[in-house]
């Protein structure tokens, strides 16, 4: 059940929670994130395939040079802890989707590597994925405004992380 809810708002933009524009901004991206990421996770169960993360992980390395990236480099990209994402690529690799080497100079130094199973298992995840951002995006924005939004969110990104 839905309601809606008309808050008032003082001088400075402040609802009566005190959130102000960007905290209601902010509320909002995470609502949209959850939705949208469980629509998502919802239409691969239903397609038999891995879960949300896997696709996020392939895809990630299928668009890095070489299909791999050092696992702290990748941990960045997908914004998980290392942790998170060594338990992640343990799971891939024991599915044969993904390789674990050392660089030869620093064995410190992982790298996870996509293999070919990889790369054809996320060739048959794509169309489902897509068809649901159509489906949640293209429904509801047009190209100029999606553009518009990456470039939003894409600024924001940037000073959280203090990259200019």
């Amino acid at each position: 059940m839905s309601e809606q809810v008309t808050a008032t708002k003082d001088q400075d933009g402040a609802t009566p929670s005190g959130h102000g524009p960007h905290g209601d901004a902010w509320g909002a991206l995470t609502r949209t994130h959850a939705a949208v990421a469980g629509r998502l996770q919802e239409a691969l169960a239903g397609a038999d395939f891995p879960p949300l993360p896997w696709y996020e992980v392939l895809a990630t390395l299928a668009e890095a040079p070489e299909e791999r990236l050092k696992m702290g480099d990748l941990a960045e990209a997908l914004v998980i802890t290392r942790g998170g994402l060594t338990k992640l690529v343990d799971r891939l690799v024991k599915a044969g989707l993904l390789e674990r080497t050392f660089c030869e100079t620093d064995r410190r130094v992982s790298y996870a590597t996509l293999l070919p199973a990889g790369r054809s298992l996320l060739e048959e995840m794509r169309p489902v994925v897509i068809a649901e951002l159509k489906v949640a995006f293209a429904a509801k924005l047009t190209a100029a405004e999606a553009d518009a939004l990456r470039e939003t969110l894409e600024r924001v990104r940037a000073s959280a992380c203090s990259v200019d």
